[in-house]
């Protein structure tokens, strides 16, 4: 929908002046959100069922998953067929474990039949339709319910926030999407969206200079929680530690969207002296999980989905120590479903159950994706960790944004964005030594190359390594912890 001339001009005002409006606007009416009475009922509901019982989760599961068959089965051209080639019923879904009986949904799968996956019962004027960010692979689309989706998602994400304390209307400082604002022909570098109380960075434009007004806005604004996308925080958190910037006291950083490695988190979490909340979710809905104020792993939000775990011949992994591959059957998805939906994300069951009293699953940690993978001259799999972790030394202070790619076997280019005051055959030479410390020189040929910015996908990500060869489920066990 198109803004408003008074939206338009909000948006044009300095930012003062906005930030005024938007303290005005929370004075006389509180956060937006509670005028939606699907959030408040949905929002309530989980407050309430965080602290279920394990039997009551799963009871609540099954329920959910039988309806979802029995839509599938009778709305669902895609499902029907499939269904009745596989003689299958909804009826012969009577436990959990009966899941297993209903063949694995590729995203293949899905970009050759998508329309065949929308409901005939279904008003497609209710549906709207977005697209994964590609971070895997090819963009991938698919419709959510205009009047609930985003809703439902956004009371996961609150209940969440609140387990680091959010309150409704605390300030935050997202760099996840980019500013609406436009200054002439170009989108600003910053925004203030008085409905959240929040400031947007853009996370296209975080060059040196910017990246100043970036730590100087922050101050200024006082936020108590930063959401970010990892790689951007990451270049935020590197550049205030290399010009030796104090950082502003913030509660807690929430991080979804990418893989967070264990270096990164180390880094952003010393800088701003705070926690990082990390989050684990995907456009298609299917499966999500969360990290609460104990940081012993990360809660599956079963109310979300059904969340599985399949190693390299598909079968489905129960215990813990052994990594497996992101299977999820959304259960807030009957616009679109899809059942038994197989992910790129490889992930691994925590063996302890967490203080914190909720007894959702939980996963140890979420160890990056399939194609966070590369290959050698002779073909041997070296996860991509491996190389980027231990990068994270003095070198990276001297860099502020970086890329890897992978187009052939046994050669990997390295783009690199270097900060102000070093040369390019310094960086060159240090990096070439520190990768083929970590990487047979025999096996690998590294190309650096160097420029003004590393290229994002729409959504702003980055993507660490840009892996073009193709990736077999065959490889998960080399992904890293």
């Amino acid at each position: 929908m198109p803004d408003s001339r008074l939206e338009l001009f909000r948006r044009r005002l300095p930012l003062k002046a906005q930030m005024g409006y938007g303290w005005l606007k929370y004075r006389f009416k509180p956060h937006p959100i509670w005028d939606e009475e699907e959030f408040i009922r949905y929002y309530t509901w989980l407050e309430k069922t965080q602290w279920w019982s394990r039997a009551e989760l799963e009871a609540y599961q099954l329920e959910k998953l039988q309806t979802l068959v029995k839509h599938a089965y009778e709305n669902v051209p895609y499902y029907r067929q499939l269904f009745d080639k596989k003689k299958l019923k909804p009826e012969n879904i009577i436990t959990l474990a009966d899941l297993q009986k209903l063949p694995l949904l590729h995203k293949d799968d899905l970009r050759k039949n998508s329309e065949d996956f929308l409901p005939c019962n279904v008003d497609k004027s209710r549906l709207r339709y977005v697209t994964t960010s590609g971070s895997t692979g090819k963009p991938l689309g698919v419709y959510w319910d205009k009047s609930i989706t985003v809703l439902h998602e956004r009371a996961f994400e609150y209940r969440q926030w609140g387990w680091a304390g959010y309150r409704f209307g605390d300030r935050f400082v997202t760099l996840k999407y980019p500013p609406q604002t436009t200054r002439g022909s170009k989108k600003a570098w910053q925004e203030y969206n008085p409905a959240h109380n929040e400031i947007r960075l853009s996370i296209y434009d975080m060059t040196e200079d910017n990246l100043f007004k970036y730590v100087e806005l922050i101050k200024k604004f006082q936020p108590k929680f930063i959401y970010a996308v990892p790689s951007a925080i990451e270049i935020l958190a590197r550049f205030m530690k290399r010009n030796a910037l104090a950082a502003p006291t913030i509660k807690a950083i929430f991080c979804e969207s990418e893989t967070l490695y264990a270096e990164q988190r180390n880094l952003i979490e010393s800088q701003f002296d705070c926690k990082i909340f990390s989050g684990y979710g995907m456009t298609e809905r299917a499966a999500d999980a969360v990290e609460c104020e104990l940081h012993r792993g990360y809660h599956v939000n079963m109310e979300y989905g059904i969340f599985e775990l399949l190693d390299k011949d598909n079968q489905v992994i129960e215990k813990p120590g052994m990594p497996g591959r992101v299977v999820g059957t959304g259960l807030d998805t009957f616009y679109m479903p899809l059942l038994r939906y197989v992910t790129d994300d490889i992930a691994e069951y925590s063996p302890i159950t967490c203080d914190c009293n909720r007894q959702a699953t939980l996963v140890k940690n979420f160890r990056g994706r399939l194609r966070e993978l590369i290959f050698s001259k002779s073909g041997y799999v070296v996860p991509f960790s491996a190389v980027y972790g231990p990068l994270h030394g003095p070198i990276m202070m001297k860099i502020r944004e970086m890329k890897f790619v992978q187009e052939q076997e046994g050669d990997l280019i390295v783009h690199i964005a270097l900060a102000p005051g070093f040369s390019q055959a310094e960086i060159a030479d240090e990096i070439h030594k520190e990768i083929y410390n970590l990487l047979d020189e025999n096996e690998f040929s590294v190309q650096i190359t160097f420029v003004n910015h590393v290229s994002r996908n729409l959504r702003g990500k980055i993507g660490l390594l840009d892996q073009k060869l193709p990736v077999k489920a065959d490889y998960l066990e080399y992904i890293g912890n």
